[in-house]
Parts: C-alpha cells; structure tokens; sequence
C-alpha cells in the first residue's frame, strides 16, 4: 500500500480479493482459511527475520574481524 493513510479495505488488491472470496460457496470458511494463510506467512517472515538477525549479529563478525591466525600468517 503506497499510502499508509489508506485503510487496508480501500486497497483494490483486498477488495478483488473480498470480492473473490464472497463469490464463493462457502465465503466465511474461505475467509478463514485466507486468515490462516497469512498468519502462516506473518510467522514465516518473523522467523526469517529473526535467523537473519542472529546471523548478522554472529557469523558476520567473524568476517569483519580476521582469526589471531590470520594476522600471525600475514605478518
């Protein structure tokens, strides 16, 4: 949504997809399951973000800062 003063139900992405899902037979089971979709993504994306934080804040360190062997084979 480019606008953020937008509410999420004025977004011709959820429309279609209300719309799509109210022209089904079962929309409240559809909705649910739609519901459900998303949190799996919501709990995905935390996880993600949360592997590539603990990445960032321990293997690149070791990177940045080069092994006591490195700097003894150096010199």
């Amino acid at each position: 949504m480019p606008n953020n003063n937008q509410t999420p139900f004025t977004h011709p992405l959820v429309t279609l997809i209300l719309l799509m899902a109210a022209n089904t037979p079962d929309p409240a089971g559809r909705l649910n399951n739609l519901g459900q979709a998303i949190n799996s993504m919501r709990e995905a994306l935390t996880s993600i973000n949360s592997g590539m934080e603990s990445f960032h804040s321990q293997v690149v360190p070791l990177f940045m800062h080069p092994s006591e062997n490195e700097t003894k084979q150096s010199k």
